[in-house]
């Protein structure tokens, strides 16, 4: 990842216990500090909430788990959300073979090509 700018607009979701009894949200926040090891970021307008991250990873810098997860923008994490629900999708219709039996020869044989890598 590449190093954040002071005044970088990111977003923050919330993520672990902080999601436990709530909806998660991405929150828009700002890069207020950047140091060698670790850069600031919090919402504008509140210090209390300000938060560390690593520089390297740009994951929370905590005792324990973390309580969120930044993006460079919010179309990131809309591709992630589809990227999870599509693997569960392709996960759970794998796991049980009823599920594909269905399905004629030809198109098994293509999604193993396209899982393999080989074009169609």
């Amino acid at each position: 990842m590449n190093k954040p700018v002071v005044g970088q607009k990111l977003f923050s979701l919330n993520v672990g216990n902080a999601a436990r009894r709530t909806e998660q949200v991405l929150t828009p926040v700002i890069v207020k500090k950047v140091g060698r090891k670790y850069f600031v970021c919090g919402e504008e307008g509140a210090t209390w909430r300000d938060t560390q991250y690593h520089l390297d990873n740009w994951t929370e810098k905590s005792e324990y788990i973390a309580s969120s997860v930044l993006y460079k923008t919010e179309k990131e994490w809309e591709d992630e959300k589809e990227m999870n629900k599509s693997c569960r999708f392709i996960a759970t219709t794998f796991m049980h073979g009823d599920n594909i039996k269905h399905l004629p020869l030809e198109k098994i044989r293509a999604i193993v090509k396209l899982i393999e890598g080989d074009s169609v």
